[in-house]
């Protein structure tokens, strides 16, 4: 048994082994169509275990730059994870997150977003992290929500020439996945998250004198798959006003029984809108889990945003050192996440942290992995 970074040519064995184990229907499109920046051809940072030349355990891992507020974190995800069962029960899985883990470090890499939060991730050091608001909108609530604004839009389906449009809208959020409109391009086509929940990818777009003003995908039921889940928005950008309306018209045009709306905490303008309409959030924390590569990277790369020296790291993984008004906080990694990306963090509680909480992008979107 050896551990390796994976190869192009042996991609096509990881789609194998990730479609024996996570499709559950066979109308369901192969991993290898639903995650390309996973399975298609190029440089792959992902690692395999390999009985001989036969592929038994495999972990997904991809490199994303994350913008925010002008900064930017160079960070990995992980997803498909999965190991045959003849293999089980040998810490595979394990020994994989850890090549994962020296990788990102040896990367440069700041954070690692996992699409998961079982115990094989949280006894490495992945947490939970930031908030999130989670609305359930019935019919009854389309109405109320296309009336909240006077603004007047055409709604109607993406068509191929509104590419670059859309994509200056994405580009345009507080914090986003760094993304060209050609990789934003396969994404649309992949409906990953959408094919996961085994749901159908719609995008729909507000437009305004011929500009597009706001998009949002929505995966709804389709006529293929039977869904494990109900309609949810899966992305969103440009005008609050706008999207409130998409987000109408996207209950009424597929039908829809009841429509998830999980939106980061940032997202406060449309939170507000759908909350005009009388129905509460559930408060929920962003999804998966994150492990800190390393805090000294972290800061450096978030520099742009925070008090210069306010924070200071004795080492990757801390204890760091907070200081306000003379007086000296310590932190390990989890207090340094929580303070950094969580607006209710318990550190937060007196006011007297002068930095605003970091926004991060709802990572169960269309970068999901």
């Amino acid at each position: 048994m050896h551990i390796s970074i994976m190869k192009s040519e042996q991609l096509p064995q990881a789609v194998e082994l990730s479609n024996r184990i996570f499709l559950k229907q066979p109308e369901q499109p192969s991993m290898g169509i639903s995650f390309p920046t996973i399975f298609s051809p190029g440089i792959s940072h992902s690692y395999g275990a390999w009985d001989q030349d036969k592929l038994v355990s495999f972990m997904g891992f991809v490199p994303f730059t994350i913008n925010t507020r002008g900064a930017e974190l160079n960070i990995y995800s992980i997803g498909s994870v999965c190991t045959d069962p003849d293999y089980r029960g040998q810490r595979l899985a394990g020994n994989l997150l850890e090549q994962c883990f020296l990788h990102g470090e040896a990367s440069g890499a700041s954070l690692i977003l996992i699409s998961g939060g079982r115990s094989l991730y949280t006894r490495a050091g992945s947490r939970l992290f930031g908030r999130a608001l989670r609305f359930r909108l019935s019919p009854d609530v389309a109405e109320p929500l296309r009336t909240t604004t006077e603004k007047q839009v055409n709604i109607r389906t993406m068509q191929p020439q509104d590419l670059f449009q859309l994509h200056k809208l994405m580009e345009h959020r507080e914090a986003r996945y760094a993304s060209t409109a050609s990789e934003l391009n396969k994404l649309l086509d992949a409906s990953a998250y959408s094919n996961v929940i085994r749901l159908e990818q719609q995008v729909l777009v507000a437009e305004e004198n011929g500009a597009l003003t706001a998009f949002a995908i929505i995966a709804v039921p389709g006529t293929v798959m039977a869904p494990s889940r109900e309609a949810t928005l899966v992305e969103w950008g440009g005008s609050p006003e706008a999207a409130a309306q998409l987000i109408a018209e996207a209950i009424t045009a597929y039908n829809l029984a009841e429509l998830t709306v999980p939106l980061p905490w940032q997202d406060r303008e449309l939170a507000a809108l759908i909350q005009s309409t009388g129905i509460l959030p559930e408060y929920i924390r962003n999804d998966g889990t994150m492990y800190l590569v390393s805090g000294s990277q972290l800061l450096h790369q978030l520099s742009p945003l925070l008090p210069e020296g306010l924070i200071q790291a004795d080492g990757p993984h801390g204890p760091y050192r907070l200081t306000l008004n003379d007086e000296t906080l310590q932190l390990d990694d989890e207090g340094l996440l929580s303070i950094l990306f969580d607006p209710e963090s318990p550190y937060r509680a007196n006011g007297s942290i002068i930095f605003d909480p970091i926004p991060l992008p709802y990572t169960a979107g269309l970068q999901y992995i």
